[in-house]
C-alpha cells in the first residue's frame, strides 16, 4: 500500500499543477489583452516575453506531470503484474485478491482522470500559441527580437506536438487497463461475488474481476515499453536541462533589454528635462518682452494723453492771449480818454487859475466873488483828485499792460518749448514704434519657438505621464496618511484636554465631597450635641413637673384646710360680738391659727425657695404675673373689708396662699413654652 499512496499523492501534485497552469493560462489571456490595450511598444515587446516565458513554464510543467504519469504507469503495471500472478496461482485468499484488484482499479482511474486533465491543459496551451502568434506579428518592423520569438514559439510548438504524441500513448495505455477490467469483468466466476469499490472522478464501479493468463509475448511487450519509458524519461530530462538553460538565458536577455530601455528612459528624460527647462526661459523671455511691450504701450498712451493736455492748453492760452489783447486796447482807449480829459482839465485849471487871479483883484470890491471863487475851489479841488486818480488809473493801466507783455513774451516761451516737446515726442514715438515692431518680430520668432518645443513636450508627456500618476498615486496616500495622522494628533489633543479637564471636576469634586463630608461629620456633632441637651432639659423639666404636682397637691388640702378654718371663723364672729370671753378663744386660736399660717408660710417660703434656686430666669416673669393676680385678689379682699374689719389677718394670709398658688400656675404654664424655645434652638 505504500506505493499506492505514493502514486495519489503524484496524482495531487498532478492536478495541483495543471490548476496552477490554469492559472497561470487566465494570467497568460489577461496580459495579451494589456498587449492589445496598450499603445506603448516597450511595454507591449516587454509583456510579450513574459507571455512567451510563461508559456515555457507551462510547458516544463506539462512534461513534468508526464513524467510523473509515465511513474503512475509503471505502478499500474506492476500492479496488473500482481493480479495476473494472483489469477495464476489461484493460491491467495480472497481478502488479497479484492485488495489487489482495489489497487488495480484506483490506480487506472487516477491515470485515466489525470490524462483528461493534461490533455484539456495542452489544448488551451495550443489556443495560447495561436493567440500569441497572432500578437507577435504585429512586431514584424523590429528585426532579430521578432526572431527570437518567433524561435520560441517554434520550439514551444514542437514540444507541444510531442507532449500531445505522449498524451496520446498514455490514453491508449490507459484505455488498455480499463479494458482488461471491463473483460474481467464480464465473467460469471468470481469468487463469492464481492464488490470492489474503484474511484474515477469521484464515481464507484462495482465490478466482478477475473484476470485471464497472459503470455510470454505480452510481457516482454511491458518490458519494452518499460525500457521505453524510462528512454523517454531521460530524454524529459535532458529536455528540462534545456528548458532551464534557455530560461536563465530569457532572463539575461530580459534583464539587459530591460537595461537598454531604462537608459533610452533615462535619456528621454534628460531631453525632456532639457526642452521643459528650454521652454520655461523661452516663456520667462516672452513674459519680459510682452512686459516690456506693455510698458511701451502704456509710455505712448501716456505721452498721447500729455499731448492732448499740452493742446489744450495752448488753446486755453490763445484764448487768454486774445481776451488780454482786447483788454489791452480796451485800457489804451480808456487810457487815451483820460490823457484827453486831463489836458482839459489842465486847461480849465489854467483858466481857473488865470480867472483866479483877476478874482483875486476883484475880491476885495465883491464878496460874492469870493464865494463864487470859494465854490470854484472846491470844484477845482475835486477836479485835481479826479485827475489824480486818472493818473493812478493810467499807471496801473500801464503796468498791467507791462505784466500782459511779460506773460505774452512767457507764453511764447512756452509755445516754443511745447513745440520743441511735440517734436522731441514725435521721435521717441517713432522710436518706440521701431521698437515695437522690433519686439513684435521678436515675440513672433519666441511664440514660433515656444510651440516647437510645447510640441516636443507634448510627444514628451506621454512617456512622463505614467511617472506622474504614479507620483500622484503616491502623494495622494502620503496626504491620506498624514491626515489620518493629523486626526489622530488632533483627537489625542482633545482627549488630553478633556482629560485634563475631566481631572479638574474630579478634584474640584472630591475636594467638594471632602467639604460635604466634614459639614456631614459637623452637622451629626451638633445633632448628638442637641440631642444630649434635650434630654437633660426633659429630665430637667419632667423633674420640674413631678415637683409642681407635689405641691399643687399640697397647696389644695392647704387651702381646704384654710377655708374650712374660714367657715368656723365665720361661725364664731357674731358670738364673739356677744361674749367676749369667746374673743380670748376666738383670738387665741386666732393666735394659734396665726402660728399655723406662719408655720404654712415658711415651708411654703422654703420649697418656694428651692424652685426659685433651679429656675430663676422664669420664676421673674411667673412673680410678675402674680403680682397682678394679688392685686386682684386684694381688691377683692377690700371689698370683704367693708363688712367686717376683724377678718383682715386671716384675708391678708389668704392673699398670700393664693399668690403663691397663681405663681405656680404661671410657672406650670411658662416651663412647656420655655422648652420649645430650647429645642427650637
Amino acid at each position: 500500500m505504500e506505493v499506492n499512496t505514493d502514486t495519489v499523492k503524484d496524482g495531487s501534485t498532478s492536478i495541483e499543477i495543471v490548476n496552477s497552469g490554469e492559472i497561470s493560462e487566465s494570467n497568460n489571456i489577461d496580459s495579451l489583452e494589456v498587449i492589445s490595450s496598450s499603445g506603448d511598444i516597450a511595454l507591449q515587446m516587454r509583456t510579450a516575453a513574459e507571455v512567451l516565458t510563461k508559456i515555457e513554464l507551462d510547458l516544463a510543467c506539462s512534461s513534468e506531470k508526464l513524467v510523473n504519469l509515465d511513474l503512475l504507469v509503471m505502478y499500474v503495471e506492476e500492479r496488473e503484474y500482481d493480479f495476473e500472478a494472483f489469477i495464476l496461482k489461484e493460491e491467495s485468499t480472497l481478502e488479497d485478491s479484492d485488495e489487489k484488484a482495489l489497487e488495480f482499479d484506483l490506480l487506472s482511474g487516477i491515470l485515466d482522470s489525470e490524462v483528461k486533465e493534461l490533455d484539456n491543459f495542452l489544448t488551451s496551451l495550443q489556443t495560447e500559441i495561436l493567440s500569441s502568434q497572432g500578437v507577435i506579428s504585429v512586431f514584424e518592423q523590429f528585426g532579430e527580437a521578432f526572431k527570437g520569438m518567433e524561435e520560441k514559439l517554434y520550439d514551444c510548438e514542437e514540444c507541444l506536438k510531442q507532449s500531445f504524441e505522449r498524451v496520446t500513448e498514455k490514453r491508449a495505455q490507459s484505455s488498455r487497463f480499463q479494458r482488461i477490467l471491463l473483460t474481467s469483468g464480464s465473467d460469471e466466476n468470481w469468487k463469492d461475488n464481492k464488490e470492489v469499490v474503484s474511484f474515477e472522478n469521484g464515481d464507484l464501479l462495482h465490478q466482478n474481476t477475473k484476470i485471464k493468463m497472459k503470455t510470454v509475448e505480452e510481457q516482454r511487450k511491458i518490458l519494452q515499453m518499460l525500457e521505453k519509458s524510462l528512454a523517454r524519461e531521460l530524454e524529459l530530462e535532458k529536455k528540462l536541462s534545456e528548458f532551464t538553460q534557455t530560461e536563465e538565458d530569457l532572463n539575461i536577455k530580459l534583464q539587459q533589454e530591460v537595461y537598454c530601455i531604462e537608459e533610452e528612459v533615462e535619456v528621454t528624460l534628460e531631453r525632456l528635462f532639457e526642452s521643459e527647462n528650454t521652454a520655461e526661459i523661452l516663456l520667462g523671455i516672452s513674459k519680459e518682452l510682452l512686459g516690456r511691450v506693455q510698458i511701451l504701450q502704456f509710455n505712448l498712451n501716456a505721452s498721447i494723453q500729455r499731448e492732448e493736455g499740452l493742446k489744450s492748453k495752448l488753446q486755453d492760452l490763445n484764448e487768454q492771449l486774445k481776451d488780454k489783447e482786447c483788454a489791452l486796447q480796451n485800457c489804451e482807449s480808456t487810457r487815451s480818454e483820460l490823457v484827453e480829459k486831463a489836458t482839459s482839465l489842465q486847461q480849465k485849471l489854467k483858466d481857473f487859475e488865470s480867472h483866479l487871479q483877476t478874482v483875486k483883484d476883484s475880491s476885495d470890491k465883491n464878496e460874492e466873488l469870493s464865494a463864487k471863487i470859494h465854490e470854484t475851489e472846491n470844484i477845482i479841488d475835486q477836479l485835481k483828485e479826479k485827475a489824480y486818480d486818472a493818473e493812478q488809473r493810467s499807471e496801473s493801466a500801464e503796468a498791467e499792460c507791462k505784466l500782459l507783455r511779460e506773460s505774452n513774451v512767457e507764453l511764447n516761451k512756452d509755445l516754443c518749448i511745447l513745440k520743441s516737446s511735440l517734436s522731441s515726442s514725435d521721435e521717441r514715438v517713432e522710436e518706440l514704434e521701431r521698437k515695437l515692431k522690433d519686439s513684435e518680430i521678436k515675440q513672433e520668432h519666441a511664440v514660433a519657438f515656444a510651440e516647437a518645443s510645447q510640441e516636443k513636450q507634448n510627444m514628451l508627456d506621454c512617456m512622463v505621464k505614467d511617472m506622474e500618476n504614479l507620483i500622484e498615486n503616491l502623494k495622494s496616500k502620503v496626504s491620506k496618511a498624514e491626515s489620518s495622522a493629523e486626526n489622530a494628533e488632533e483627537k489625542c489633543i482633545i482627549l488630553s484636554e478633556s482629560n485634563a479637564d475631566l481631572v479638574e471636576r474630579i478634584n474640584f469634586l472630591t475636594s467638594r465631597t471632602e467639604d460635604l463630608e466634614a459639614s456631614l461629620y459637623q452637622a451629626e456633632e451638633a445633632k448628638k450635641k442637641t440631642a444630649k441637651d434635650i434630654g437633660v432639659h426633659t429630665k430637667f423639666i419632667a423633674d420640674l413637673v413631678v415637683q409642681l404636682a407635689l405641691e399643687r397637691e399640697r397647696l389644695h388640702k392647704q387651702i381646704i384646710s384654710l377655708v374650712k378654718e374660714k367657715r368656723l371663723e365665720v361661725k364664731h364672729l357674731p358670738e364673739m360680738c356677744v361674749d367676749p370671753t369667746i374673743t380670748t378663744t376666738v383670738n387665741s386660736k386666732g393666735n394659734t391659727k396665726e402660728s399655723m399660717l406662719s408655720e404654712n408660710d415658711s415651708r411654703n417660703a422654703t420649697s418656694a425657695e428651692e424652685s426659685n434656686e433651679q429656675t430663676t430666669e422664669s420664676l421673674d416673669t411667673s412673680h410678675e404675673m402674680g403680682n397682678k393676680l394679688g392685686d386682684a385678689t386684694t381688691s377683692e379682699t377690700n371689698m370683704e373689708r367693708a363688712d367686717s374689719t376683724e377678718l383682715e389677718t386671716v384675708r391678708n394670709i389668704d392673699a398670700n396662699v393664693l399668690n403663691f398658688k397663681y405663681v405656680v400656675m404661671a410657672l406650670v404654664v411658662l416651663i412647656p413654652a420655655f422648652a420649645a424655645y430650647l429645642f427650637q434652638n
